[in-house]
């Protein structure tokens, strides 16, 4: 190997005090007299690459190696600007040639670990970092394995490596961002949220973690703070905010101005299917309906597979009552990473004669309550075994009402192995596979248990009985729409002192229970234990007055009398587009909160 000259030595260090113009002269004056110099030609093509000349800095790193092939760097050098110019089987060739050189070169480890995580071949990316800290254990590789480790869901030891990171350098930015997500992934919104606003401290302005702590707080309901970080993130870079921008302009009742944002988005470009998606999502929220189904036809004619098009397009179909295409188009759903990846086929509608069908509840108790009428027409398919995996707090009811299926529990999540089958489905894929498009709306098929229906009975006082539901679960995207502000805005039905007012509210709070007791009501829903006491409880009143919850669900299953209260904005699918009936179930009426309208407004409607 050449030894290092005087005038390459003096190069590099002008190069390492950031004197550009300095080193290249120095080693343009080398070469002069060792035009045969390779350390001095890598030198002169780094300072060319950070003038802007990557032409001129590719040829002298491939003089170098054509004069000595083992040049320190001058592969990856060649790497670094085959990667920058797109070429990533040139930059993976330069770094294993600069590895072939040196097996511990820790920068081109790093860069080539990132072009096959890039590349999705994430076992030899983790190999790239796992040897790149063991030879060189420091911040940025532990950042580089827990983000590829993080990918993988294995958060757990990412979040080993992002600490030691920071234990190194506390104000990395991007090591705190991910932490901070992780955290938040984990349910520990408050200690990721100190981590996402240290990552902004570090780092002000930054895109990602403005973005998370953005979304973080606007599942707390803090919209004034997250509108403030997203709307930052958004101004420095508009493609990856947009969307969660335009989401809280929607969840708090500015459609208006997430269509504005919207279009702008499509000004700039035009037809992509993300923000055709979000125009009808704002157009529809302003029941601007045939508006947006145009918008997401339109996205879907360029973009055929695109998952939330379909979807919204279908979600628009159903509630309109268009079921064929409606429910063709929500099968979309089971694309989203949300869903499980079962080991079997899903089934389409044949004949089940001589095999074993799973179905599998989803999303919340009223989806599974809804969708179980379609159990009957499904047991007719003359299946040898069906397996139902559901909630726990379901299995009592559904069991006593289906002995002949094979009800599982699961908690929160799918479990990781299924019982063993031959296919699946999906409950609220039912209608679609059964071609039972059009829903009836069936007086009622559930059952509660005579002895509950005796046990509940005796508590309750004598004369007209009805229940009270005023909120949902706090997790819903939209609960801060469909739930009421608290007991207290029913106060205008309870003039009717004709009526036993039952409080239905399961888990309510201290101050809940004393306005209960203040103004009369009997607390029934913090003794309710699962949905078969659910059941029988209902069966046994004279009506419900709900909010979009499972009680309301529940009631129509049993043919129990129910006014259910729709908020105006955010309305779910299944309860149509307007008018008081729902073809789903026929003792439910639907009371609707006009566009503009105060709960006490709709109520007062309701009590008058």
């Amino acid at each position: 190997m050449t030894l290092l000259s005087p005038d390459t030595l003096e190069a590099a260090r002008l190069l390492a005090d950031g004197d550009l113009q300095g080193a290249l002269r120095a080693a343009q004056r080398g070469l002069q007299a060792e035009p045969g110099n390779a350390p001095l030609w890598n030198l002169l093509g780094v300072c060319a690459a950070r003038l802007g000349q990557a032409p001129l800095a590719e040829q002298c790193w491939r003089q170098a190696l054509a004069l000595e092939p083992v040049t320190p760097d001058a592969c990856f050098n060649l790497g670094r600007l085959a990667e920058e110019s797109g070429d990533a089987a040139a930059a993976e060739a330069h770094y294993r040639a600069e590895l072939a050189r040196d097996p511990d070169h820790s920068s081109s480890l790093g860069n080539l670990g990132n072009l096959l995580q890039d590349a999705g071949r994430l076992a030899e990316a983790e190999a790239c970092f796992r040897r790149r800290l063991s030879f060189q254990p420091g911040a940025a590789a532990h950042y580089q394995l827990a983000r590829l480790l993080a990918e993988q869901g294995r958060n757990g030891e990412a979040e080993g490596h992002l600490r030691a990171c920071l234990d190194e350098a506390p104000d990395d930015a991007e090591a705190l961002q991910l932490l901070g997500r992780l955290l938040e992934e984990r349910g520990e919104a408050g200690k990721a949220e100190v981590m996402l606003r240290r990552a902004l401290q570090s780092a002000p302005g930054h895109v990602v973690a403005g973005n998370n702590l953005g979304l973080l707080l606007m599942a707390q309901r803090r919209w004034d703070e997250a509108e403030r970080h997203l709307r930052a993130a958004h101004a420095a870079a508009p493609g990856a905010a947009l969307a969660n921008l335009a989401s809280l302009l929607l969840a708090t009742g500015r459609a208006a101005e997430a269509e504005a944002l919207a279009r702008q988005a499509l000004a700039a470009e035009p037809g992509r299917a993300d923000w055709l998606n979000l125009l009808g999502l704002a157009l529809r929220e302003q029941g601007r309906d045939d508006e947006a189904g145009r918008a997401w036809e339109q996205g879907l004619a360029s973009a055929p597979d695109h998952r939330r098009l379909r979807q919204n397009l279908g979600y628009l179909q159903l509630a309109r009552g268009d079921w064929a295409a409606g429910w063709a188009n929500h099968e979309a759903r089971l694309e989203s990473a949300a869903y499980p990846v079962v080991p079997s086929p899903r089934w389409p509608g044949e004949s089940l004669a001589g095999r074993r069908l799973l179905v599998l509840f989803e999303q919340g108790y009223g989806d599974a309550i809804q969708f179980s009428r379609y159990l009957n027409p499904l047991l007719a398919k003359g299946a040898t075994r069906v397996i139902a995996l559901c909630r726990e707090p379901l299995l009592p009811l559904f069991r006593r009402q289906w002995p002949q299926v094979e009800w599982q529990a699961m908690a929160g999540a799918y479990p990781a192995d299924f019982p063993p089958h031959d296919c699946h489905v999906f409950s609220m894929s039912l209608p679609w596979a059964l071609r039972a498009y059009s829903p009836r709306a069936e007086q009622a098929y559930l059952r509660a248990d005579p002895a509950l229906r005796q046990s509940w009975r005796a508590r309750l006082p004598a004369g007209r009985n009805i229940g009270l539901v005023w909120r949902g679960r706090a997790e819903h995207p939209f609960d801060h729409c469909r739930s009421l502000p608290g007991p207290e805005a029913l106060l205008p039905l309870l003039a009717d002192r004709g009526v036993n007012w039952i409080s239905l509210q399961p888990e309510p709070s201290g101050t809940e229970r004393a306005w209960l007791a203040e103004n009369s009501v009997m607390e029934l829903g913090s003794g309710l234990t699962d949905f078969a006491d659910s059941a029988a409880l209902l069966a046994e009143l004279d009506g419900v007055v709900a909010v979009d919850t499972a009680m309301a669900h529940l009631a129509g299953a049993l043919g129990t009398s129910c006014r259910l209260l729709l908020a105006g904005e955010h309305v779910d699918w299944r309860w149509g587009v307007d008018g008081a009936a729902t073809p789903w179930y026929q003792p439910l009426t639907l009371e609707r909160r006009r566009r503009g309208e105060e709960w006490e407004d709709a109520i007062d409607r309701l009590a008058n």
